[in-house]
């Protein structure tokens, strides 16, 4: 006999009380990260920032509001082509929807292979190079590679994700070169010698018009950012690769900015900055990025992360970075300023050192107050240290109003956050802004330094700028 109907009626709201907390669950963005600046076959083919490159591509990922867990770094070792693969097939698509984003990039040198399913009218593939790089052969005798990720497999595992907001970058090209090096004219771009992001071995195809790797048609689900065109050489130095480091401004200046941003726009702006970091003397060395895929996604704002209160990405890393170390004492004169007030600060300094000292705005942007253009000696001695001091600069409060992390490291080594900072340079290489942006280079030093027990120690003070009219 059938039981009285309301007696299945808990059970049905509980069922779908169930798929309703069930669906947005299981829902989430994807951003993977994959760089190769070593090979395990020893094939000569090193690049200097590749970790600096994956840092600032986990900035962009945080810019973009991608949540620390939904972010997958597989660097050198563990880039092999199965871990690739694996992630782009498998982990990229669990529990992704439509609506939900994936970010792909990588950083690595890019090459050609014999064409082997005869899809390609010139007879080569192009490749990204993985980890596990070798040399190989066909089973008709010709030179080609293995440890890469084909085209063709590339675009397929594309074509089955699911979201429909998909952003690829490639930091690499394909058109083949013996060039492992080259020396730039100036130190413009804060480097002198800068590697070529491309691999030839002997006997490689050479297709009659080279392609950047998944080069989609203008019908695909989503947008392709690629650091050079097809007959280009994108540039890897030790401060990273220059279009990483652009499209990491690009994205990270709109956020402190609170502008909007599209894919196409983070492309214009990153050409801009190669061609800032190039100048006019190392203009035959110029690469110009190029956007492929759906046009009409590309136009649309990338959905930037908000930081107008402080605690953004960047306050996050620097105030990690400082919180295990030997603790400095630092202090403010004041603990509230109004814009244009001057802030002056004391630091104790337990020992002889080198000190630099950090303000990350409620915009999340790190500047580098001291050395400083006016005031390049950044040794002292143990004591209190006061800035200015009497020293050629001033510190006044700048907007924007809100909450600003002061941090102040203390280390045995020269570390110089300015030299190593972020800033338009001249042709020798010196920054020409008095205060310098905090960059990759310089968090890497500090977080190298971190690991040497006893030889660094930091501080960190919150203080808050106010608009002219005053503090609340």
């Amino acid at each position: 006999m059938n039981q009285p109907r309301h007696l299945h009626r808990p059970l049905f709201w509980c069922l779908l009380l169930a798929a309703l907390l069930a669906g947005p669950a299981l829902a989430a963005d994807r951003a993977l990260l994959v760089g190769v600046g070593v090979d395990a076959k020893s094939l000569q083919l090193p690049l200097e920032g590749i970790d600096l490159d994956l840092d600032l591509m986990r900035r962009v990922a945080a810019n973009l509001g991608f949540a620390p867990a939904d972010i997958r770094v597989l660097q050198d070792a563990q880039a092999t082509q199965s871990a690739v693969q694996a992630a782009l097939v498998g982990w990229l698509r669990e529990g992704v929807a439509a609506e939900d984003r994936v970010l792909i990039y990588f950083s690595t040198h890019g090459s050609q292979v014999p064409d082997l399913n005869g899809d390609e009218a010139d007879g080569a593939d192009e490749v990204l190079i993985l980890y596990d790089l070798g040399l190989a052969a066909t089973p008709d005798g010709r030179a080609t590679l293995r440890g890469v990720l084909l085209d063709d497999d590339f675009e397929q595992a594309l074509a089955a994700l699911p979201s429909r907001h998909v952003l690829v970058v490639l930091d690499a090209c394909h058109s083949g070169t013996a060039t492992r090096s080259l020396d730039l004219a100036s130190r413009q771009s804060g480097s002198r010698r800068v590697q070529v992001k491309s691999f030839a071995y002997p006997g490689m195809p050479t297709a009659a018009s080279p392609r950047t790797l998944s080069r989609p048609g203008p019908a695909a689900p989503y947008v392709l950012l690629a650091a050079a065109a097809d007959d280009e050489q994108s540039l890897a130095s030790d401060r990273g690769s220059l279009f990483t480091q652009g499209l990491a401004h690009a994205i990270g200046g709109a956020v402190t900015a609170g502008e909007r941003l599209s894919a196409r726009q983070a492309l214009d702006a990153s050409a801009r900055f190669v061609a800032d970091q190039l100048g006019v003397a190392d203009r035959a060395s110029l690469f110009h990025p190029q956007l492929g895929g759906d046009l009409a996604l590309a136009e649309q704002p990338l959905r930037l992360t908000a930081v107008t209160a402080g605690h953004g990405p960047t306050w996050a890393l620097v105030a990690g970075l400082a919180g295990p170390l030997t603790p400095l004492r630092i202090a403010a004169n004041q603990p509230r300023f109004r814009e244009g007030e001057p802030l002056e600060l004391s630091v104790e300094v337990p020992r002889d050192g080198y000190l630099n000292v950090i303000a990350i705005d409620a915009r999340d942007t790190p500047i580098v107050l001291f050395p400083n253009r006016h005031h390049r000696d950044h040794a002292v001695r143990a004591g209190q240290v006061n800035l200015p001091g009497g020293r050629p600069f001033r510190l006044p409060a700048t907007p924007p109003a809100g909450p600003t992390l002061l941090a102040a490291f203390l280390s045995d080594q020269p570390l110089d956050l300015f030299d190593n900072g972020d800033g338009p340079r001249d042709l020798q290489g010196t920054i020409q802004t008095v205060f310098a942006q905090l960059s990759a280079v310089g968090t890497r030093g500090f977080a190298v330094a971190a690991k040497d027990a006893g030889t660094l120690s930091a501080g960190v003070l919150e203080v808050t700028v106010c608009p002219p009219a005053g503090c609340p």
